[in-house]
């Protein structure tokens, strides 16, 4: 009976202990818009271009993003890409980040045939990746991002694609 109370007030004192760390956790919510190319690149498929996007972001703690943006391109036809992420940042003013990426490519595109490939592909393609933002800034609620870079891999069986991001600029505001 004795252990079942320390138990119990151990369960209690770790509920609380996880409650309050709960509250302590900021969320910053960041619109933005963003401007740059992406291009999947494959045996049996090419899409993607340049373009332009909005997307929202959740900064938890000032460390862990989570955000999801859709882009529309233009040069290999009509193509959007949705992008989800998910990663890290520095504290503070000067605020470069790392993020895995799931990058979805949907409409127009530029389609190979191949023994691997006799008809064309016709789904989405799909690449996950990684992308770094070097010259990245947060000031006073308003967020500026003039380097993006990002490389990814998919899969278009048989065979890989590959995935190249460039953002020229992102410009968002938090709330």
């Amino acid at each position: 009976m004795r252990h079942a109370r320390s138990f119990l007030l151990a369960g209690v004192l770790l509920a609380a202990g996880g409650a309050r760390a709960q509250e302590a956790v900021e969320h910053h919510v960041t619109f933005y818009s963003r401007a740059g190319g992406q291009v999947y690149l494959s045996e049996a498929r090419t899409t993607g271009g340049l373009g332009g996007g909005v997307g929202v972001r959740d900064t938890l703690g000032e460390r862990l993003i989570l955000q999801a943006d859709l882009s529309y391109l233009m040069m290999l036809g009509n193509v959007g890409v949705l992008r989800l992420g998910a990663g890290l940042q520095r504290p503070g003013t000067y605020t470069p980040a790392v993020l895995l990426t799931l990058s979805t490519f949907f409409g127009d595109r530029l389609a190979f045939l191949s023994p691997e490939h006799p008809t064309p592909v016709g789904n989405a393609a799909l690449a996950l990746g990684v992308s770094l933002a070097p010259v990245r800034f947060t000031h006073q609620g308003f967020q500026v991002s003039v380097l993006e870079l990002g490389v990814g891999v998919g899969s278009d069986l048989p065979g890989l694609g590959l995935s190249y991001q460039l953002g020229l600029l992102e410009i968002g505001t938090t709330f």
